[in-house]
């Protein structure tokens, strides 16, 4: 069990051993993106993602331990509150029955859900939260604390200090959706790509060409994923079947023009598996389906951002859907489930 003592409102506040859980609640509390925080520390940002992975089963080399001791030491008196606030509230936080590796989706939930009962869009939210905050976060903050990031121990306070109980996700009559955005670069601008995998464990897509995954996140980012434990499954367009064939005519692409990209996609996320060790390369599944195109799907552990595919628009310019998953199993995200585990199940394996 971790040590800590601390002096709340004071100036010292220090971790005698510090694991997983104490570096994550440390980046929350700095409010930095993983790769930010691994540059203050002078790590590499797959170090940061094994130690948050890991919680309180990892605890870093001796010289990090000093590193975050420093990091720690040198922050103001507003981030150690903060610091010692995540901590607190990530132990407090889960219902009866709910393991520690549940704190995140509950946290995103519980923003969502208290958003959704006041019937505030992001921005009025964000606005609402400024009194007990102090500060104002921005919508685009609000929405990824529901959807992708992990809300700072202050924040959840605020909820608190805002008088709103739980609230079941379920009863916002939006069956888990968080954001619309009119198209995928919209999506793209205020969600981008490492936002949504960095950390990540369980990530499943089908669709066309899969860019987000292909084009928009670097191989060294897969290639920390794969080896932090992450298992990913991936269901493109067949390059060379007639559904490829038939989207191209009705987006008015030049014959071949979405096969190659789509092969050369297939084949970058190829080539990741193949440099990885071979132990690991099963954590990868790639597969080809040839059917009429409905949806681009990807589900990333309690996340799915679903877009349909207009017989009058391009894929770039369809609208994207951001859903979270309802713990009860209810709402649109086990529907988007159900239909990448049918498809993967027809799928060519690759």
């Amino acid at each position: 069990m971790t040590d800590l003592d601390v002096i709340e409102g004071g100036t010292m506040t220090t971790v005698h051993r510090w694991t997983g859980r104490e570096t994550r609640a440390l980046r929350q509390a700095l409010r930095m993106s993983i790769r930010d925080f691994s540059e203050h520390l002078g790590v590499a940002e797959r170090t940061v993602s094994k130690w948050e992975a890991g919680q309180d089963g990892v605890r870093p080399r001796p010289e990090m331990q000093a590193a975050l001791d420093t990091a720690l030491g040198k922050a103001g008196t507003d981030v150690r509150d903060r610091f010692v606030a995540a901590l607190h509230v990530g132990e407090a936080l889960p219902p009866a029955g709910a393991t520690r590796s549940d704190l995140g989706a509950v946290a995103r939930q519980r923003v969502g859900a208290v958003r959704a009962a006041a019937g505030l869009t992001p921005d009025s939210f964000a606005e609402v939260l400024r009194s007990p905050l102090g500060w104002r976060p921005s919508a685009e903050a609000v929405l990824r604390w529901e959807t992708s990031e992990t809300p700072p121990g202050d924040v959840m306070l605020a909820l608190e200090a805002l008088g709103q109980g739980p609230v079941p996700p379920s009863s916002d009559g939006l069956a888990g959706l968080t954001a619309v955005y009119p198209s995928r670069s919209q999506l793209s601008a205020r969600l981008p790509a490492d936002q949504i995998l960095d950390g990540a464990q369980d990530i499943r897509a089908v669709g066309l060409s899969l860019n987000m995954l292909c084009q928009d996140y670097a191989d060294r980012r897969w290639n920390g994923l794969l080896e932090n434990g992450a298992h990913v499954r991936c269901l493109f367009l067949a390059p060379a079947g007639s559904a490829i064939q038939a989207r191209e005519v009705e987006e008015g692409f030049a014959p071949g023009q979405l096969s190659a990209l789509t092969k050369l996609n297939v084949e970058t996320l190829l080539r990741v598996r193949d440099r990885l060790p071979a132990d690991l390369r099963d954590s990868m599944g790639l597969a080809t389906y040839d059917e009429t195109l409905r949806f681009n799907i990807v589900l990333v552990d309690d996340l799915c951002v679903a877009q349909p595919y207009l017989t009058e628009s391009r894929g770039v310019d369809c609208p994207a859907f951001v859903i979270r998953r309802d713990p009860q199993g209810t709402g649109l995200y086990p529907v988007f489930e159900q239909v990448f585990e049918s498809q993967w199940q027809r799928g060519r394996r690759l």
